[in-house]
């Protein structure tokens, strides 16, 4: 008589073996949940003369217990914190989200959450638990690591509660984790001035004396002058998406320069959000800097982008940071940052034209988003004078 099978996702007796001197084996037989049973198998060294395979045992029953829990969309109360990050990684990939914003969701959930709680079952994720978690983030890496940590769990367990294995999302009730924002400083008309006439004296005399410094500094910010753009976005504007030829002349923002892991720097299919890919009309000092580049051309790049490196291949962000880091000591600008002229642009059109058109300008998905961020504040009250007068009559 034939031996009844195992039923789906259990195993059946545990056996053990010292397949070295010292080093022991625990194996199984498991029923997957494709129907198909398998050996399922778990070494480790003794830890004590007296230790028989019992560490192995211990490590394969943990095994299998993971491996008995449903997979896909089943998820339960039982469900351990690291199955539920592998599921909710999965769907979050299938979002098509910015590349950088996967990398770094991707440290979080590896690095911080799956080693931190990782081992807890869904149940076991409580509001005081979870909260102690998130203060030792920000005792040991600071409030910035501490909010993902946050948002990387609260999409976990949104997606536990949206199951089942939850009645709530416990990360809603937490405590807050205090960011603080500086406020916003941009620079002003007369300001861009005196940077620009003085970054354009600062790279003739690099040139001059024959240093190596990339000596088209002033010309990346032109074009996030001209538009408002990243800084990612603008190394990544390419001849294909200039338009001099029409009578307003244009430049379409279509994607950002990012780094891949072990693949390097490529183009992104789309800026840092959705919002971000339009339409510019340039302003003529960057139509004159764009005609001048195009005629200057010696020879086409490979990736045909309007500022490539010295060597014709995409130009990193970070390098370009660091030349204009060194330009901005030389200047006495700083503190100005290649995010600033983005400010520098929401402030000027929210201060002529209102806060919509800044956010419009900017990509924006909130006019709030604009106004928090990207917009200096004057400190100064309206002029009420001739109402207040009243009170002194």
């Amino acid at each position: 008589m034939s031996r009844p099978p195992l039923q789906i996702g259990t195993w059946g007796k545990i056996s053990r073996d010292e397949v070295s001197p010292g080093v022991w084996r625990a194996m199984a037989r498991f029923r997957d949940f494709d129907g198909v049973t398998r050996k399922v198998e778990a070494r480790a060294a003794a830890t004590s003369k007296n230790d028989k395979g019992g560490k192995a045992e211990r490590l394969l029953i943990a095994a299998l217990t993971d491996r008995a829990m449903p997979a896909g969309e089943d998820i339960t109360s039982d469900t351990r914190i690291t199955k539920l990050g592998l599921i909710w990684w999965a769907e979050f990939e299938d979002a098509d989200r910015a590349i950088n914003t996967r990398t770094r969701y991707r440290d979080i959930l590896e690095n911080y959450v799956s080693p931190g709680v990782g081992g807890l079952r869904i149940r076991e994720a409580t509001v005081s638990t979870l909260d102690r978690f998130l203060k030792t983030m920000r005792i040991k890496h600071g409030n910035g690591t501490a909010k993902q940590c946050k948002t990387v769990l609260s999409g976990m367990l949104g997606l536990a509660a949206r199951h089942g294995a939850l009645d709530g999302n416990p990360l809603r009730d937490v405590a807050t984790i205090p960011i603080n924002h500086k406020e916003v400083r941009a620079l002003t008309v007369t300001e861009v001035g005196a940077l620009r006439a003085g970054l354009r004296q600062w790279e003739a005399d690099k040139k001059q004396a024959g240093r190596y410094p990339t000596v088209d500094i002033l010309d990346v910010i032109d074009i996030m002058l001209a538009t408002g753009a990243r800084i990612g976005e603008a190394l990544a504007v390419r001849w294909k998406d200039v338009d001099l030829k029409s009578e307003k002349p244009t430049v379409t923002v279509n994607g950002t320069i990012v780094y891949v892991p072990k693949k390097g720097l490529t183009i992104q299919d789309h800026p840092k959000s959705a919002n971000s890919r339009q339409k510019y009309f340039l302003p003529s000092f960057a139509v004159e800097m764009l005609l001048r580049r195009q005629i200057g051309q010696l020879e086409a790049n490979p990736w045909d982008v309007v500022f490539p490196s010295a060597v014709g291949s995409l130009r990193d962000p970070n390098n370009f940071r660091r030349q204009w880091r060194s330009a901005s000591l030389d200047l006495g600008f700083q503190w100005v940052t290649p995010h600033t002229f983005r400010k520098t642009v929401g402030t000027l059109l929210e201060a002529s034209s209102g806060v919509a058109v800044a956010s419009a300008q900017l990509g924006h998905s909130s006019e709030n988003v604009t106004r928090k961020h990207y917009v200096q504040k004057t400190h100064e009250a309206p002029d009420n004078t001739s109402l207040l007068e009243a009170f002194g009559n």
